[in-house]
């Protein structure tokens, strides 16, 4: 009975936080999204779309990137989201949204130890030979340290104690606000853009809790397993848990690390090569995949071999879809239009009833921009144009399961551009791709139609004779 009124309290003092944070987000973007319902209809609920100029579209772009700024961790991980998806918004918010860092000042070595010692019930010296104060990275959600644990070299990773509540918040006001608009101003943009936080949230509720991150480690270790080339971190179960994750240690250089690379004698083009086979495995075969390659998590090690690091977001993809997917990637590598037109039918990308023609024109136009010898930005800007236009247009929508694919691929080759300015998987990762995709290719026309020479045509269609031998 005595706790009664301190748990009523501690109920109220949370209402009244989620109520300041709630009026601290509609006042930040309210007065935006109202404008953006204005380019639709003049007068909100009727009238002509009105004109917007670029100038204006870039100022309300850097204004939209300070209020997630000023909103904190839960807002600056779904605008990263959101920074890779061309078809919710232009081009130029994009472009400044992409600009949001999660990196964040550190917890003190001193504040960092006591977090520890709260999770292990005893002092880090019990647990640890040795325990470095200063971290190794910090982000919004969690932290890094080097350690040694039973003569072993460990990074320990643990969830900052301040993030889960604020988290939870946050993420529940953004998807009320969400919801209310999409019922108020229901359109193409707001649908999806709903579609992505959910996702987003649902990422980050999984990231919060570092025994998703064992099991992740531990499944992907066992897809990767026959891959020399790759590197997973042995976990050590002892001493992690939900709040903590220690795992083997593994240096490298950052995979976008230019002048460190090459300074190693590395091979760029081998390096890329090799990333792009490896997403395509795990997307496309295995069907579960590191859903958050950006340079901090893969790191290329002394011996060329390729280290991926923190597994907070690893996504899976359903047989029938990685199906469609697959044809659909090796129309695309074939030339095959008409197939990889019905592909974005298939996985609900574009709805039933939409102009066919409409969509092949789409199709060709994002084709001749990878072909023009565009550099990066320039490419990205024209492929991002052209399908918020269409998505616009024509209502395209990118059903859940696929979000974190096209994240991926978007930043697989934002990072190869870095090492080879101006690659682009749809122009240059032609032949890693039929490398990691034939034996599957092949193992699905069996499935599909039962015999072994209708295979065989197929595949030698799509590579050429003298690389399917090596598959027969």
């Amino acid at each position: 009975m005595s706790h009664r009124p301190s748990s009523r309290f501690a109920s109220l003092v949370q209402q009244v936080h989620l109520a300041r944070r709630a009026t601290a987000m509609l006042r930040l973007a309210l007065p935006t999204t109202l404008a953006f319902v204005r380019d639709q209809r003049r007068y909100l609920a009727f009238g002509a779309p009105r004109h917007v100029s670029e100038q204006i579209h870039r100022q309300r772009a850097q204004t939209i990137k300070q209020h997630i700024e000023t909103l904190g961790t839960a807002f600056i991980k779904l605008g990263q989201l959101v920074s890779t998806r061309p078809d919710l918004v232009p081009a130029v918010y994009i472009e400044e949204i992409a600009k949001l860092q999660d990196g964040i000042t550190p917890l003190p070595g001193r504040e960092a130890r006591r977090t520890l010692e709260a999770i292990y019930g005893t002092r880090l010296e019990a647990v640890f030979d040795r325990f470095d104060d200063q971290a190794l990275a910090a982000a919004s959600l969690a932290q890094v340290h080097y350690a040694v644990w039973q003569g072993q070299d460990v990074a320990v990773k643990f969830v900052r104690p301040d993030i889960p509540a604020q988290m939870a918040i946050d993420l529940k006001i953004a998807g009320f606000v969400m919801r209310q608009l999409d019922q108020r101003f229901s359109n193409s943009l707001t649908r999806m853009l709903s579609t992505a936080i959910a996702e987003g949230s649902k990422g980050m509720a999984q990231e919060l809790d570092l025994t998703n991150e064992m099991e992740n480690l531990e499944t992907l270790a066992r897809v990767l397993a026959r891959r020399e080339d790759v590197t997973v971190p042995l976990i050590y179960p002892e001493v992690s848990g939900s709040q903590v994750i220690v795992m083997e240690y593994c240096p490298g250089v950052k995979f976008t690390d230019v002048e460190r690379l090459r300074a190693a004698g590395f091979d760029f083009d081998d390096l890329i090569a090799r990333l792009v086979k490896l997403y395509a495995e795990m997307i496309f075969v295995a069907g579960v995949y590191h859903a958050d390659p950006h340079p901090g998590n893969i790191l290329v090690g002394d011996g060329g071999q390729l280290i991926l690091l923190d597994y907070g977001m690893v996504c899976r993809l359903s047989r029938e879809t990685r199906a469609i997917i697959l044809d659909s990637v090796v129309a695309g590598l074939r030339g095959d239009r008409e197939r990889l037109v019905d592909g974005l039918y298939e996985t609900g990308i574009v709805s039933e009833g939409t102009n066919r023609r409409r969509i092949h024109a789409f199709i060709e136009e994002i084709i001749q921009l990878h072909q023009r010898g565009l550099n990066a930005q320039s490419r990205m800007l024209g492929v991002g144009l052209a399908i918020e236009r269409t998505a616009r247009e024509l209502g395209l929508n990118l059903p859940p399961e696929l979000v974190y694919v096209f994240r991926s691929l978007s930043l697989l080759e934002g990072m190869a551009s870095k090492l080879r300015p101006g690659w682009s998987l749809i122009e240059h990762g032609f032949e890693p791709m039929q490398e990691a995709l034939a034996p599957q290719y092949v193992k699905s026309l069996l499935n599909r139609e039962g015999l072994l020479n209708t295979a065989v045509d197929e595949i030698r269609r799509f590579l050429g004779h003298r690389t399917v031998r090596r598959f027969t």
